[in-house]
């Protein structure tokens, strides 16, 4: 049987590409992220519910935990919420599955170099809350 090298670098390029989407080890990027930005403003916001702290550690088990700090009146109190579950990590996609008391949250989210991005719904319907976290 003869193969042309047009067909052996397709059959090769396949492979590649379907290598891409295989699960990364979580040992890959496993660490604590920092929260930096929230709709590209630095961290800590001003105002009532507003994010004052916030890390994401990711293990190298596949565990996940995302703590948040609010200031959650007008006397600067600070609320910490803290949701654990599980990640995987395929290409830069980090598909997380999150539990906070009873709700289950699987946010949209992406890690790219040291970045972690975090993009969902805003609760009063307004844009998207996009959150940066950096490895530390």
């Amino acid at each position: 049987m003869v193969h042309s090298p047009l067909g052996l670098a397709a059959i090769t390029l396949t492979a590649v590409l379907a290598g891409c989407t295989e699960p990364l080890r979580p040992s890959y990027r496993a660490g604590t992220y920092v929260l930096e930005t929230v709709n590209e403003a630095p961290v800590p916001l001003p105002g009532i519910n507003a994010p004052v702290a916030g890390t994401i550690t990711l293990t190298a088990t596949g565990v996940a935990e995302r703590r948040i700090s609010y200031t959650v009146d007008s006397q600067g109190t600070v609320r910490e919420f803290v949701a654990t579950g599980t990640y995987q990590l395929i290409g830069s996609e980090l598909m997380l599955v999150l539990q906070e008391g009873t709700s289950r949250w699987t946010p949209s989210a992406s890690l790219v170099g040291p970045t972690i991005t975090l993009t969902y719904p805003h609760p009063a319907d307004g844009p998207d809350i996009v959150e940066r976290y950096r490895q530390r």
